[in-house]
C-alpha cells in the first residue's frame, strides 16, 4: 500500500473520525471548544489543515456554536455562529490562497448570508487587489438581494454591504437607492443609507452625479438626500459643480434646500468595525483648513446673482460655517 504523508497508510488514517468536529462542537460549544480546535489545526502542516477543513466544508455538515457572529478591530471576527463559519475564518489565517480558492466556491451555493459573507471577507484578502472587483460586487449583490436572507438579516448580512463600499462599487447605487426607499423595512433602509453615504464619502463625483439623477430616491428621501449633497468638498471643482447645479434646479423644494442649509457641511463619518474598510477621523486641523475655505465660496455665491433664488439658504450656511471657524480660532488661543 502506498504510503502517504507522516508515513501513514490509506487505511491506518481515519479523516472521518478527526472531522467530528461538529459533534465536539455540539458536546460543548462556545469559544473554548474553538480554540481547542483552533490550535490543533494550526499545529499541523498547513497543507494538511486546509485539505481537512476543504473536506468538512465539501460534505455539508454544520454545528452551531451558541456564539453571535462579531467583527472586531481591523474586521478581525470574534464570533463565529456556526462550525463552518468558524473554520472559513480560519482558513484566511492558514493559507489565504487557499481561503480564496475554497470560498468561490462556496459562493456558487445558498449556504448561509454569514458564510457568503466570510467568503466574499476571504476572496478580497486572499486574491490580489483589483482583479476581483466585479466578482466581489456581483456576489455581494446576490447575497444581499437573495430573498430568504433578505427575510431575516443576519449579522453577516448586515456586514457584507461593506464589501461594496471596499470595491468602490458606485454601480449598485441603484439597488442601494431602492433599499432606502423601503419604509416598511427600516433594518434595509439603514444598512442601504449607512453604505450610500460611505460610497459617497469615498467617490463623491460619481455618487452625487448619479444621485442627481435618482428622482425616485430625491422624491421618497427629500432629507437623506440633502444630507449627502451636503458630504461635497466644495473646494473641488467637479464637486462644487455638481452642488450648483443641484441647489439651482428649480425642483428642489424647500424640505430639500432647508435641510441642506442646516447640515452643510455634513463632515459625519460612519466609524465602525468592518470586514474590509475602515474609516479615519479628520483631525481638527484639517476641518478648520476646509471650513475657511468653503466660507469663502459661500459667500462668493451670496454675491452671485444666479443663488438669488436661494440666499436664504446660503445665509444659514454662512452662518454655520463662520460659528465653526470662531470656534477653532477660541480654541486656539
Amino acid at each position: 500500500m502506498v504510503k502517504r504523508e507522516g508515513g501513514e497508510s490509506g487505511s491506518e488514517r481515519t479523516p472521518a473520525a478527526e472531522l467530528k468536529w461538529d459533534r465536539e462542537i455540539r458536546e460543548a460549544p462556545g469559544k473554548e471548544s474553538l480554540a481547542s480546535l483552533r490550535e490543533k489545526l494550526l499545529a499541523k502542516p498547513s497543507s494538511e489543515a486546509v485539505a481537512k477543513i476543504e473536506e468538512f466544508l465539501r460534505n455539508g455538515k454544520d454545528s452551531e456554536t451558541g456564539l453571535i457572529l462579531k467583527i472586531g478591530t481591523r474586521g478581525k471576527i470574534e464570533g463565529w455562529p456556526t462550525l463552518r463559519v468558524f473554520l472559513l475564518d480560519l482558513l484566511l489565517e492558514i493559507d489565504p490562497e487557499a481561503a480564496a480558492r475554497i470560498s468561490r466556491e462556496i459562493l456558487t451555493t445558498d449556504t448561509s448570508a454569514d458564510e457568503w459573507a466570510i467568503a466574499l471577507r476571504n476572496v478580497a484578502k486572499g486574491e490580489r487587489t483589483g482583479g476581483n472587483r466585479d466578482y466581489l460586487r456581483t456576489r455581494a449583490e446576490e447575497l444581499i438581494t437573495n430573498p430568504e436572507w433578505q427575510a431575516q438579516p443576519s449579522v453577516g448580512y448586515l456586514n457584507a454591504f461593506d464589501v461594496l463600499v471596499y470595491t468602490g462599487a458606485t454601480e449598485s447605487s441603484p439597488l442601494l437607492s431602492g433599499m432606502i426607499q423601503q419604509k416598511d423595512r427600516r433594518d434595509l433602509a439603514h444598512a442601504g443609507f449607512l453604505t450610500m453615504a460611505r460610497l459617497v464619502h469615498r467617490q463623491p463625483v460619481d455618487m452625487l452625479t448619479r444621485l442627481k439623477a435618482d428622482r425616485a430616491l430625491q422624491e421618497s428621501r427629500p432629507e437623506m438626500m440633502a444630507q449627502q449633497f451636503a458630504r461635497a468638498d466644495l473646494r473641488d471643482t467637479a464637486q462644487q459643480a455638481i452642488v450648483k447645479s443641484w441647489l439651482l434646479d428649480p425642483s428642489r423644494t424647500p424640505t430639500e434646500l432647508q435641510n441642506f442649509a442646516t447640515i452643510y457641511p455634513n463632515n459625519n463619518k460612519m466609524i465602525s468595525q468592518n470586514m474590509l474598510t475602515s474609516e479615519e477621523r479628520v483631525s481638527g486641523a484639517d476641518l478648520n483648513a476646509h471650513d475657511r475655505e468653503v466660507l469663502k465660496i459661500i459667500r462668493d455665491w451670496r454675491t452671485d446673482p444666479a443663488f438669488e433664488s436661494r440666499s436664504q439658504y446660503l445665509e444659514i450656511m454662512d452662518r454655520r460655517v463662520s460659528q465653526f471657524v470662531k470656534s477653532a480660532d477660541g480654541s486656539s488661543r
